[in-house]
Order: C-alpha cells, then sequence, then structure tokens
C-alpha cells in the first residue's frame, strides 16, 4: 500500500474527546465507557489543548498509591487533588489530514507515539494511530 495517502483515508474522524473542564474520574469513565486508549482535551471551538492516553492514567494510579488508602476509594477526593493539566500531555504533537501516512509513521517510529492528533487550522479534526497504520499496510 501507498505511504503516500492522506492520513485522512485511515484516521478516526470526530473521535471522543474531553474538554479542559472535566476531571479525574469523568475522563476515566470516557475511557471505560468508549473502546479509546488516547483521549484528545480539547478547547473551545474543538481547538486542541492536548492529549492523554490510557498510559497517562496507569501513571496516576500508581501515583496515588503513595497517598492514604482513604483517597485511592474516594473519587471526589481524587478529582480535587489531581488536574488534567498535571498529567496530559500539553500541545502535543499533531499531524494535518493531508499529511501522508508514511509522515504519521515516521513520526510514530521516531516518537514512540501511539496515535496522533489530526488538526486542521487548529481544530480537532480526527486522530491517527499505529493500529490504523498497520490495518492500512496489511
Amino acid at each position: 500500500m501507498p505511504l503516500n495517502k492522506p492520513v485522512s483515508t485511515i484516521m478516526t474522524l470526530n473521535p471522543v474527546v474531553a474538554n479542559q473542564f472535566h476531571n479525574f474520574s469523568q475522563v476515566l469513565r470516557l475511557f471505560t465507557e468508549f473502546p479509546v486508549h488516547h483521549l484528545p482535551i480539547v478547547g473551545a471551538n474543538n481547538h486542541l489543548i492536548g492529549i492523554i492516553s490510557s498510559n497517562d492514567l496507569t501513571k496516576v494510579f500508581l501515583s496515588l498509591c503513595c497517598l492514604s488508602e482513604k483517597i485511592m476509594m474516594d473519587f471526589d477526593a481524587i478529582d480535587k487533588a489531581i488536574n488534567l493539566n498535571d498529567f496530559m500531555t500539553l500541545n502535543p504533537i499533531t499531524v494535518s489530514s493531508s499529511d501522508t501516512i508514511g509522515a504519521a509513521a515516521k513520526i510514530f517510529a521516531a516518537k514512540k507515539f501511539m496515535a496522533l492528533p489530526v488538526v486542521d487550522n487548529g481544530v480537532l479534526v480526527g486522530i491517527v494511530s499505529v493500529k490504523d497504520v498497520i490495518a492500512y499496510i496489511s
């Protein structure tokens, strides 16, 4: 398969997103309700702010192991203790919908990312993952 086709041919349109006002338990709920491993964080007009991966959530839970057992059981306390900015990747590397699949693959290989937000004119239009690239070339 040619890798010079645009990312738009394999990306997921209208991905599940959170906004900067979601708290930790709301983000966790999105990961459990939808089959996603990466969650773009958007602001007004679907402007990309950051991205959270399921690995980021794991790191948060591991950091909470150092806190008291009460906090581990109390999502209200966790939501007060942890802000999305504490664990999301702000201003992530992105691709545009017209970038090639090969360009995305090079970023995946170089940066060890598993997904990239697809942004056109500052607006999130999709997400492309390593899984999408592998499915395309298979």
